[in-house]
């Protein structure tokens, strides 16, 4: 199965890490930022004790903004424990008091985070209209980097419903907008989406295209993540055309990078390219040449 790039939604839940709200010296302030020292070092059960204890003393201070601050990280902390009900319902309570206070960028990121949280749980079509929710608020306030990537965390969403039309309206929309802010990351995840969305629809012509046009993007930023991620959907859809030796070379390229960075997907992945490598050799093809930098064959959209 080709791989989502999680980068778009990446982008958005951390902008929940608002720390420099909580530089005053109150005890709950000192609490939130405990909370996020220990979330960060992945020891989010401890980090809910110090959020669960500014949390009480924040509303006993009927400081509502506090309050709504640490309800978003509490719920970044239950996600991260994989406690999904409690983090959907803490995000919730967050997006309630940030629209009371009317503070709207706020609101859109705690809205984007419950839309993750509540696609996790299951209910596609209401993570659709958190984010959609969220959209509006941001194209309101003018912030097109936070409207791209919820754009794309829709396209990603409806592609999985089975709305096609829609999620290649959604990502042609961003990608004008990447482009515009000149954004070569955002690009190139954009890209990377509407290949999978093409290959989704049969359209294989173009999902290469995408993918190629993706990878090429993301060598010129040294984006090695997104570089083994390409790759190795771009090598699945090699294989599956039974190009084996385009498809060879662009898997070891990701299971390279992925050694080097120790990534999870090393292993797997070294496993799918020993089964590519032995089938190549069974029809007696020879080794492959480097393809990982070849330039897309079809300019869609006007772009040199």
């Amino acid at each position: 199965m080709p791989r989502d790039d999680l980068t778009p939604a990446r982008r958005l839940s951390e902008r929940n890490v608002l720390l420099d709200e909580v530089r005053r010296s109150r005890a709950a302030d000192t609490l939130v930022r405990l909370g996020a020292a220990f979330s960060s070092l992945g020891r989010a059960e401890e980090a809910i004790g110090f959020y669960e204890k500014a949390l009480h003393d924040y509303r006993e201070a009927g400081d509502s903004r506090g309050e709504a601050l640490t309800l978003s990280s509490l719920g970044a902390a239950y996600w991260q424990c994989g406690e999904l009900e409690q983090a959907a319902s803490a995000f919730a309570q967050s997006v309630a008091l940030y629209h009371a206070l009317g503070i709207e960028d706020r609101e859109a990121t705690a809205l984007n985070c419950l839309g993750m949280v509540t696609d996790a749980l299951g209910d596609l079509d209401a993570a659709i209209g958190y984010h959609e929710q969220a959209l509006a608020l941001l194209w309101e306030a003018g912030d097109q980097p936070g409207e791209a990537a919820t754009l794309d965390v829709i396209g990603i969403a409806q592609r999985r419903r089975g709305d096609f039309m829609a999620a290649q309206e959604a990502h042609e929309h961003a990608l004008r907008i990447w482009r515009q802010l000149r954004d070569r990351a955002g690009e190139a995840s954009c890209r990377h989406a509407l290949a999978m969305l093409y290959e989704a629809m049969g359209d294989t012509e173009r999902a290469l295209t995408y993918y190629e046009w993706a990878l090429r993007l993301r060598q010129s930023i040294d984006d090695r993540v997104g570089e083994a991620l390409t790759s190795y959907n771009l090598a699945k859809l090699y294989e599956r055309l039974s190009l084996l030796r385009e498809a060879e070379a662009l898997l070891q390229r990701a299971v390279d990078i992925e050694a080097l960075l120790n990534m999870p997907e090393a292993a797997v992945d070294e496993v799918e390219l020993v089964s590519i490598r032995e089938r190549r050799r069974q029809a007696g093809l020879p080794r492959p040449d480097d393809t990982t930098g070849r330039f897309p064959r079809l300019n869609l959209d006007g772009r040199d």
